[in-house]
C-alpha cells in the first residue's frame, strides 16, 4: 500500500495566488516553486561521480505515474562517496526578495543507514545550513520543512545568513549529521519530490486571503458589479 501523501495546494493555483502578490522575475527561485521531477532537472553533483542523481519513474508518493530524483552515495572516502546534490540554476536568486521562508519537500530512504537531512545555501555572505531532519532506515515517504529564515539557519563558516540569501548562488540537499555543507560519507540513497519554496505560514495564510479577495474584486468588476 503506498502512503499517504500530504495535502497540497494544485501548484497551479498556488503559482495564480502568488502572481498576484509577487512581481514576476525573469530568472531564479520565487516564491511558491514547485518541482516535481517530471522532466529534466537542474541538479546535480560534482565531477566524477559514479552515481549522479536521476529521475525515477513510478517511485514518488503517489506512486504509479508519479517520478522523484534519486541521489546516491557510495560506501568509502573516494568520488560519490558524499551524499549531496546541487542546484545553481533554478533554485539560485534572491529568497528575501521572492519572500521565501521555508523549503518544503518529501523525502524517502532506501538506505540501511538512517540520514540526517539538510539544506545549504552559498551566496555573499558564505555558506550556511538549516537544522537537520532525520529519516530513519528504509523509511516511507516523509514530507519535510527546511526554515530558512536567516535567524534560523546555522553557520557553515558563512558571516552574514541575510546576505546569502539575498543572492543564493548554489544550494545544496544533503545528508550530514554535523552543520556542514559537505555531505556526509556512507552508502546511502534518498528519493526526493515536491520541492516548494514557501513563505512561514502566517506570511502564506495572508498571501491566500488577498489574493483570493483580489480575484474576487477583478470577477465583480469584470461582471459590472460595485462593491
Amino acid at each position: 500500500m503506498q502512503p499517504v501523501k500530504p495535502m497540497r495546494a494544485p501548484a497551479s493555483h498556488s503559482l495564480i495566488l502568488a502572481g498576484f502578490l509577487f512581481p514576476a522575475v525573469t530568472h531564479g527561485v520565487v516564491l511558491m516553486q514547485l518541482e516535481t521531477f517530471d522532466s529534466s532537472t537542474g541538479w546535480g553533483v560534482g565531477n566524477p561521480h559514479p552515481s549522479p542523481p536521476s529521475i525515477q519513474a513510478d517511485v514518488g508518493p503517489d506512486g504509479n505515474g508519479d517520478f522523484a530524483l534519486r541521489m546516491s552515495a557510495s560506501a568509502g572516502q573516494g568520488a560519490g562517496s558524499r551524499l549531496a546534490i546541487i542546484n545553481t540554476s533554478d533554485w539560485a536568486g534572491d529568497y528575501l526578495t521572492a519572500g521565501i521562508d521555508t523549503l518544503t519537500m518529501d523525502l524517502r530512504n532506501q538506505s540501511f543507514l538512517s540520514s540526517d537531512m539538510r539544506v545549504a545555501v552559498n551566496g555573499p555572505g558564505g555558506w550556511f545550513v538549516t537544522d537537520s531532519q532525520s529519516l530513519s532506515a528504509f523509511s516511507t515517504w516523509t514530507p519535510v520543512s527546511f526554515d530558512l529564515s536567516p535567524g534560523a539557519l546555522i553557520s557553515a563558516g558563512g558571516s552574514d545568513a541575510s546576505s546569502t540569501l539575498s543572492d543564493v548562488g548554489e544550494i545544496r540537499i544533503l545528508h550530514s549529521s554535523t552543520p556542514s555543507f559537505r555531505g556526509g560519507t556512507g552508502q546511502r540513497t534518498v528519493l526526493v519530490d515536491n520541492i516548494q519554496a514557501v513563505p512561514e505560514p502566517k506570511t502564506l495564510m495572508l498571501t491566500t486571503f488577498a489574493a483570493l479577495a483580489l480575484l474576487r474584486r477583478k470577477r465583480t468588476v469584470a461582471r459590472g458589479g460595485r462593491f
